[in-house]
């Protein structure tokens, strides 16, 4: 993915929020990499994978594709071509040679079928956590799992509900992102997310934005974080990012 899409940019991920220094320093605590050692989240080993479909009780049909009771997988990945054009058709290939019946959608009815909890697979983003790893963590807290046919917003589409998590997320959302107890309480989270696969991170989305630097500086860039600034003006952040701009002196 790196490499033929990116051109080794480096930014598959296993993680559900991108890596700004705050929360690069976070998954580099022993504490998270104790839970990543103990579920080897970023694992690609297709016979596992196989393993895993025949205790389930499929078998590949003449296509090569896992089948039960006559009927195929559905891992229709609901997208949107725009932003997913590039990636999309490469995990539905990807799929399909691990033998799962990968198709994608890009019609109108993927973000509704998001929405509506309908069989598949989704591609879309967190749009959570920019300094700890509180937000990303807290989509998935039971209290935001919808029954199908809704969801809960903001980006909540898993319907995921499970109170050993949700104790944890209850214990860390008041304490400082820098406080020992909330590292720990949030690896834990994490490894929760991990060993349950709540969601399959991707990658860390790039917002590819133009600066001109010749009236105005400090524009937000991966050397220059702003503070975690996203530069991504429509993500509500413009004025914040205005606001750290600085004169260059040019006439």
């Amino acid at each position: 993915m790196d490499n033929i899409l990116y051109e080794g940019a480096k930014i598959a991920t296993i993680y559900p929020f991108p890596l700004y220094p705050n929360l690069q320093a976070f998954v580099d605590s022993p504490e998270v990499k104790a839970e990543q050692a103990k579920y080897d989240p970023g694992k690609f080993d297709l016979d596992e994978s196989a393993r895993l479909m025949t205790e389930a009780g499929f078998t590949k049909d003449g296509d090569g594709l896992w089948a039960k009771d006559g009927k195929t997988l559905d891992a229709t990945i609901q997208a949107f071509e725009t932003i997913h054009g590039d990636i999309a058709p490469v995990l539905a290939e990807m799929l399909r040679n691990a033998g799962f019946d990968a198709n994608v959608n890009f019609g109108t009815d993927a973000f509704q079928n998001m929405v509506d909890g309908k069989a598949g697979l989704y591609l879309f983003g967190h749009g959570a956590s920019l300094f700890d790893p509180f937000e990303a963590l807290n989509l998935y807290h039971g209290k935001f799992s919808s029954t199908i046919g809704s969801a809960a917003g903001n980006n909540r589409f898993s319907r995921y509900s499970n109170p050993e998590y949700d104790a944890l997320i209850d214990e860390i959302s008041p304490l400082d992102s820098s406080d020992p107890k909330f590292i720990e309480g949030a690896a834990k989270a994490l490894g929760i997310y991990w060993r349950d696969t709540i969601d399959v991170p991707v990658i860390q989305w790039l917002h590819r934005i133009p600066y001109n630097n010749h009236y105005w500086t400090n524009w937000p860039s991966a050397t220059n974080p702003v503070m975690g600034t996203n530069g991504a003006f429509w993500a509500h952040t413009g004025m914040l990012v205005i606001a750290s701009l600085k004169p260059s002196g040019a006439e």
